[in-house]
């Protein structure tokens, strides 16, 4: 490989890394907070949670639907809930009704003000051969909890 070569190499991926990173900063805007809304627990808000999860674990998802949701008081653990949420969405280009399975792990201990632990994220999404971006959904908790 030429030097002019590398150098064209090295400016699509650092111009790669920064539109991921536009776009994750961009769709962190519309995302929920535990912190300070008041009704974490109404499927409208939970939908919210839902989609921003897959959006971040999957590059342009469509018909982002929420199915189902739950909030679960974790056995031997005191102010601590979990959320999981069952629903589907639609792939780019040819994975339809992907089923997706979210928990997110919550501290309820300031009743007025959630705090987001974790996220647990799965999906059948067996056409992509990209795995869901752990790293876009982790960086969610962040501003779940502003």
């Amino acid at each position: 490989m030429t030097q002019k070569h590398k150098v064209a190499v090295a400016g699509l991926v650092a111009l790669g890394l920064l539109l991921v990173g536009s776009a994750v900063q961009a769709d962190s805007e519309g995302v929920p907070s535990f912190k300070t809304s008041k009704d974490k627990e109404t499927k409208e808000f939970v939908g919210k949670v839902f989609e921003s999860i897959v959006k971040a674990a999957r590059l342009k998802p469509k018909n982002v639907k929420l199915d189902k949701h739950e909030f679960v008081k974790v056995k031997d653990k005191e102010n601590r809930k979990e959320l999981n949420m069952t629903g589907t969405y639609d792939g780019q280009a040819i994975a339809k009704n992907v089923k997706v399975n979210i928990t997110v792990q919550l501290d309820t201990s300031k009743a007025d003000a959630w705090e987001v632990l974790n996220i647990d994220y799965k999906d059948a999404n067996k056409v992509s051969f990209a795995k869901p971006n752990q790293t876009n959904i982790q960086a969610l908790i962040k501003n779940f909890n502003k």
